[in-house]
């Protein structure tokens, strides 16, 4: 069963020959439209037979005989055939009557003629009762999905017989057409007749003229004049169901006509598995429209009217299609308006972005100004899409198009929004404004209520005022879900996760992170803005707690996803300092670099100066570790983070400064591994005293660490211990513990013989050796701590340079002066080699060294 061209009677000769070469008895009954009677139908269907007969019953007249009797005399001859039998009905549908349906059913019935079997081959489905063949497996459908050519049986098609198409042609042809047979049979014979293949693929279709040709003969003009009208009318609608029909068609009946398309076997497709809406097929359908230019039909008219129905009915995408597709923008435009303008970014599952971006396109043809709610979504979505100039201008513009107290809320809540995009804090006078929109305004709509409730959220996330954030970041998402927004829900876990995660929970803030992928995933697809936002913030849980193979993985795709598409520093940060945490951890300094320099650009693509500074604040941190000290204090003097800031309150506010480095914490940095601890523990205090609020977990974490590092240096050795003690049992190291094992194996040992020495308690102890568990190996005894050295002893190539020139005996200024280091950079680093040596004495470290090889 399918339409003209789909070779149903191809498949259905082949079948025949097929079972005729098996030694079976295939009978072939071409019908034809004086066979929808009934006498007509058995007379040919007794005439197809009558050689598989035997002689003596071949002779009865049955031309003159009452329905009853043929039927009768029907039934008994192919009981007298001995053999299976198939009879092919082929163009059934010229049969196709309530009559003939009946007497076809009976003989399906018929238990004692279970050796018959038919065939019908036809362009519309058979009518009589199929329920009881199928549920007796009795019944086998074969339908357009099943007759249309795929990709490959299209280039088996055009194999050695049209050399012009390359496969690439032959698979866009396949697409275009749908796989119907006889478009391709059309190309086929074109090729093969010598006109140029680049010019049939370029304008085949329906106006094709030889395609228009067997349209006309084989399809359209065997169709009633009000059936050829109905399909000419809508010929410019994407798809159409009986009630867009009879709403947007100019004669009357039109929905009882569409609900009769049925019963004319025309190419269409059905979409929605009930025959509710349906699409004519592509090629059939630029033959339709090229016919409705003929006779003159408006299509612009029925696009709008359509656009105004699906309007009524809230389907603001399908509104705008049509509106576009009339080519009326301004249209468009009055939709989105009506339909809540810059909300329906938020709304349903997969969000409006894509409706303003296809806006954006013919955003000249409309005056905005007359649409503020409309080009607000405009400058959302560009400000999505990392277009800060275009959004600051369609804002502009929604600005001298807003009056009004209800359209001013409205520019509240997105200017918010956009400081989100842009990078710029939003004031406490905006803040302050939205809570006030919120209390006063209590119909206020809820996607509405539900962004101003976000951007609270996200704005006491920023101040580590997590409590708020939290509470915000809820009653957000609850309104988007009440909203039927789910796309915007979706966008709460970020900032629900990130409260989480600095509030000491990561495992709150994994299950945020999982439902944030799970639902975009499942809402979107994978590989979306969002499966990414979610892939990045789950990297940094992960990277904190050890996990780093699997961090690795996620932000190898997410994190360059997200530097091209939408994004918000937060998130950027979150997974540039995961992917340090991992490349330091794994030792790969140069890959940290490299991803320093790709950072950097984004960035400066973005126009994100926290990034910038976020990262320039690492690039020092990195140098330290690496113990290039000097040139961290050179990088640091010329990036901003000069010594005189580690002194302003503003550069060092730790709650406006979630992640990474601050002056202060980075001079404290560069003292202690200068060997300078009373500068350093001077900058680490005014840094403490300093600040306003409660540091977040992680940083409590980093900055406890960072205190019992300068303990120890003090050789403070019961106040560390106290420290550690208090570190370990108070807060979740081991859910944090990369934050401990970059700060490397050196502090770690330190920590271990700390232990040890002091006989700390035994849960102090465990908890520490969990933590260092996932990067470093765990020793049980002070005297073992340094036996697990690798050949090199673990010496960086800076710290093998100074080994070699400490062999020829140089003093510390000539080994400055050899590798243009200062005396207290040389000093730093004999300190971290005696460590890693398990030495106290140059003359041991140089022994030592030739042991392992290092020398050699």
């Amino acid at each position: 069963m399918a339409p003209a061209g789909y070779g149903k009677t191809s498949l259905g000769a082949q079948w025949y020959n097929l079972l005729k070469d098996q030694g079976g008895s295939p009978v072939w009954v071409p019908l034809e439209h004086d066979d929808c009677d009934q006498g007509h139908f058995l007379l040919a269907l007794l005439e197809s037979f009558q050689h598989l007969l035997p002689d003596e019953a071949r002779g009865l007249d049955a031309s003159s005989m009452p329905v009853a009797a043929l039927l009768s005399v029907l039934v008994t001859r192919l009981r007298r055939i001995e053999t299976p039998v198939t009879l092919f009905l082929d163009d059934y549908h010229f049969a196709q009557t309530d009559g003939t349906e009946s007497l076809l059913a009976k003989l399906l019935a018929a238990s004692d003629l279970s050796h018959v079997k038919f065939v019908l081959i036809s362009r519309s489905s058979p009518r009589f009762p199929t329920s009881t063949l199928r549920l007796n497996n009795e019944l086998r459908q074969i339908g357009v999905t099943d007759l249309s050519f795929s990709d490959t049986e299209a280039q088996e098609f055009f194999a050695g017989r049209a050399a012009k198409l390359t496969p690439e042609q032959v698979g866009e042809l396949n697409q275009r057409t749908e796989g119907w047979a006889v478009a391709l049979q059309m190309v086929r014979v074109l090729v093969n007749d010598n006109i140029e293949s680049g010019a049939i693929l370029s304008s085949f279709d329906g106006s094709n003229a030889e395609m228009g040709r067997y349209l006309s003969e084989q399809v359209f003009s065997s169709l009633p004049e009000d059936i050829r009208h109905l399909l000419t009318e809508t010929a410019a609608l994407p798809a159409v169901s009986r009630a867009l029909v009879t709403a947007v068609c100019s004669q009357s009946g039109a929905g009882a006509l569409f609900s009769q398309l049925g019963d004319y076997a025309l190419p269409i497709a059905v979409l929605d598995g009930q025959g509710t809406w349906i699409r004519y097929h592509p090629v059939f359908n630029s033959f339709l429209k090229e016919e409705a230019e003929r006779v003159g039909i408006e299509t612009g008219q029925m696009l709008r009217k359509a656009a105004r129905w699906f309007a009524a009915r809230n389907d603001c995408d399908a509104a705008v299609r049509h509106a576009l597709l009339a080519g009326d923008a301004e249209l468009a435009a009055e939709i989105i308006e009506a339909a809540g303008g810059w909300r329906r970014v938020y709304a349903t599952t997969r969000g409006g972005t894509l409706l303003f971006q296809t806006l954006i396109a013919r955003a000249a043809e409309i005056n905005l100004s007359d649409f503020p709610l409309t080009t607000l979504g405009l400058s959302v979505v560009s400000a999505k899409a990392g277009q800060l100039d275009a959004a600051n201008h369609y804002l502009a513009i929604a600005e001298r198009g807003a009056t009004g107290e209800k359209l001013s809320r409205d520019l509240r809540v997105v200017r918010v929004l956009m400081s989100l995009y842009t990078d710029r804090w939003a004031t406490a006078a905006d803040l302050s404004a939205l809570e006030a929109d919120l209390s006063q305004d209590s119909d206020m709509e809820l996607i509405h209520r539900a962004l101003a409730l976000n951007m609270l959220s996200y704005n006491f996330l920023i101040r580590t005022d997590l409590e708020r954030a939290l509470h915000y970041g809820q009653l957000a998402m609850r309104a988007f879900r009440d909203g039927g927004a789910d796309f915007g829900a979706m966008h709460l876990y970020t900032h629900i996760g990130q409260a989480a995660f600095f509030s000491g929970d990561s495992a709150s803030a994994a299950d945020s992170y999982r439902n944030l992928i799970a639902e975009a995933q499942s809402n979107i697809g994978e590989g979306s803005d969002l499966d990414a936002v979610g892939q990045v913030l789950q990297s940094e849980v992960l990277s904190m707690s050890g996990e780093q193979e699997a961090a690795s993985s996620a932000l190898s795709w997410a994190l360059p996803h997200l530097e091209r598409h939408d994004t918000w520093f937060d998130l950027l940060a979150a997974g540039f300092m995961a992917q340090q945490r991992v490349f330091r951890l794994n030792g790969d300094v140069m890959a940290a670099h490299a991803a320093i320099d790709s950072t950097r650009a984004a960035a400066r693509r973005r126009g994100f100066d926290r990034l910038t500074r976020l990262i320039d604040g690492e690039r020092a941190t990195l140098l330290i570790a690496s113990g290039d000290v000097e040139e961290a204090i050179r990088y640091a003097e010329v990036s901003g983070f000069n010594v005189q800031n580690a002194n302003s309150d503003g550069a060092n506010n730790l709650a406006v400064n979630l992640r990474g480095c601050v002056p202060a914490l980075l001079w404290t940095r560069i003292y202690a591994a200068l060997g300078e601890t009373v500068r350093a523990r001077a900058v680490f205090r005014h840094l403490m005293t300093r600040q306003a609020q409660k540091p977040h977990v992680p940083r409590r974490i980093e900055l406890g660490f960072m205190d019992i590092r300068l303990l120890l240096a003090e050789d403070e050795q019961q106040a560390a211990a106290a420290a550690l003690s208090d570190l370990l049992l108070s807060l979740p190291v081991a859910d944090y513990r990369a934050i401990l094992q970059v700060e490397g194996t050196e502090f770690a040992d330190q920590l271990r013989k700390l232990t040890v020495s002091l006989e700390m308690p035994g849960v102090v102890t465990q908890r520490l050796f969990r933590a260092l568990d996932a990067g470093l190996p765990a020793r049980g005894a002070a005297e073992g701590l340094s036996s697990s050295l690798p050949e090199t002893g673990g010496l960086t190539e800076r710290e093998r340079g100074v080994m070699l020139l400490l062999s020829a005996g140089l003093s510390n200024k000539e080994i400055g002066r050899k590798l243009n280091l200062s005396d207290n950079t040389v000093k730093f680093h004999l300190r971290n080699i005696f460590a890693k040596l398990n030495v106290t004495t140059r003359t041991a470290a140089v022994m030592a060294g030739r042991d392992i090889g290092t020398l050699s």
